[in-house]
């Protein structure tokens, strides 16, 4: 009977245009007004005698727009906190990760995403190239001005605790203890 299509302005993302078909021939706004109003009156509630009353209806529309946008917060939440801590992991694109898994989102009761934890890590597992970070190669001039600068020297390897020069490559870290 009609047609609802989103509204594209971006002001709102839920707001809806309701299109009404054309009125039939022979029919006028007095005639299609009436009918609408004896429809909503004679409409009776889910389970009771009594009609629904304008204001009820403006209740259940508020109900519904209040559990809309307290999911829409609720998501928004679950995008900066998994984004977060895909970027914290070294994800390369973590928004087209999210995109990948925001259907696979569980909440729980005070809003905030159950399953975190286990989507991170599923994704971790299942596009390993997606994470990493990637050290840069040699100079930006493709070495035409000699030999490129070394990224790793002798100060920042005395700086350096334990656990971070083990993480480096070592053909790396024999160069530059060779050097003077």
């Amino acid at each position: 009977m009609f047609e609802i299509y989103q509204s594209k302005v971006g002001l709102k993302p839920d707001v809806h245009l309701i299109l009404f078909p054309p009125a039939k021939a022979g029919g006028n706004l007095k005639t299609m007004k009436k009918q609408n109003e004896t429809t909503t009156q004679n409409t009776l509630p889910a389970g009771g005698d009594e009609t629904i009353t304008p204001e009820d209806s403006a209740l259940n529309e508020l109900q519904v727009e209040n559990e809309q946008l307290k999911a829409t917060i609720r998501n928004a939440e679950a995008h900066r906190q998994i984004t977060g801590e895909l970027t914290k992991a070294g994800a390369r694109s973590p928004e087209l990760l999210f995109d990948s898994v925001k259907a696979d989102l569980q909440f729980a009761e005070d809003g905030s995403p159950a399953n975190a934890a286990a989507l991170i890590e599923k994704l971790k597992s299942g596009f390993p190239e997606q994470f990493g970070f990637e050290r840069p190669t040699g100079s930006i001039d493709g070495g035409a001005n000699g030999a490129a600068q070394p990224l790793l020297t002798k100060d920042a390897l005395a700086k350096m605790k334990p656990g971070e020069i083990a993480a480096l490559d070592w053909q790396d870290v024999k160069r530059v203890l060779a050097s003077n």
